[in-house]
């Protein structure tokens, strides 16, 4: 396993793309092909979810900035474009946090403005229960925990991906294409230091750093009108909060629909496009 992957396709500035969790770096694609003729776009695996290798020690904001940061010195990147979405749009948002200077906008793709729920009943049901304990466990002991738990996070390649695709646009409201075909039939292994990563996540305070950001900052948030409900009022009030305490840097989009607010239709790689271009 490389200590980074990337796909990365297009020529000028540099753009990062960070997928969300579970996912490969190549779920940005449709994106990343929207933005090749004026950006060389770095579709990266997450650390040990997919090829790019985990992090073992205690995964905080600062470790999660450092990563990046390692990946962009290694590429002999000055400044980015940063694009994150979900579970990646943690690492983004650290990055901007704790570095700043290195980055010239960030796009965030549903995410920083509400943080991972204590219990996610949304992302793991009745399981969700657990979690809070989990989690403790998790800081106590670490690694002997994260074995024991990884089989029931891990993510191998599945022998119907059609089938995969199918329940997965259902359950998203999302019409089929050939990125999300493209995304599910790449590998995306969860290894045990991937599972540590995920926790690290759960334990960001993502909407304080959103809210302190010093670079222009667009978060394009989903509705979830028509889609859940319970989700759908919880953003609104989340949006509210947000909207009372954003400084200048961050301009908020709606985006109707679900968590996938890319794959919904054109309009947020054709914003990104347009921002990103003007900007530069």
């Amino acid at each position: 396993m490389e200590d980074f992957y990337a796909e990365i396709i297009g020529t000028g500035k540099d753009a990062i793309f960070l997928p969300a969790g579970g996912l490969p770096g190549v779920e940005g694609l449709n994106i990343a092909e929207h933005l090749k003729d004026d950006f060389r776009v770095h579709m990266m695996d997450l650390p040990g979810i997919g090829r790019s290798a985990g992090i073992a020690e205690k995964c905080t904001s600062k470790v999660m900035a450092d990563w990046l940061k390692e990946y962009l010195d290694n590429q002999g990147i000055e400044k980015a474009l940063l694009i994150g979405h979900s579970f990646g749009g943690g690492f983004a948002i650290s990055f901007a946090h704790y570095y700043p200077e290195r980055v010239t906008q960030l796009f965030l793709l549903d995410q920083g403005h509400k943080d991972f729920p204590r219990i996610p009943f949304h992302e793991f049901g009745p399981f969700a229960l657990a979690f809070p304990i989990l989690n403790w466990m998790v800081r106590l002991c670490r690694r002997p925990v994260l074995k024991i738990l990884h089989p029931l996070f891990s993510n191998p390649h599945s022998e119907d991906v059609e089938k995969d695709i199918d329940r997965f646009c259902e359950a998203a409201n999302l019409p089929k294409s050939n990125y999300i075909d493209h995304t599910f039939y790449t590998p995306c292994e969860v290894t045990i230091e991937g599972l540590n990563v995920m926790f690290g996540f759960y334990n960001l305070s993502l909407v304080s750093m959103v809210q302190k950001l010093a670079v222009p900052t667009t978060l394009y948030y989903a509705s979830f009108q028509g889609v859940n409900k319970s989700e759908e009022a919880r953003t609104i009030k989340a949006i509210d909060h947000l909207l009372k305490r954003r400084n200048s840097k961050l301009t908020i989009k709606r985006v109707d629909g679900g968590h996938y607010v890319h794959w919904n239709n054109d309009y947020v790689k054709n914003h990104i496009a347009e921002q990103s271009v003007l900007f530069h």
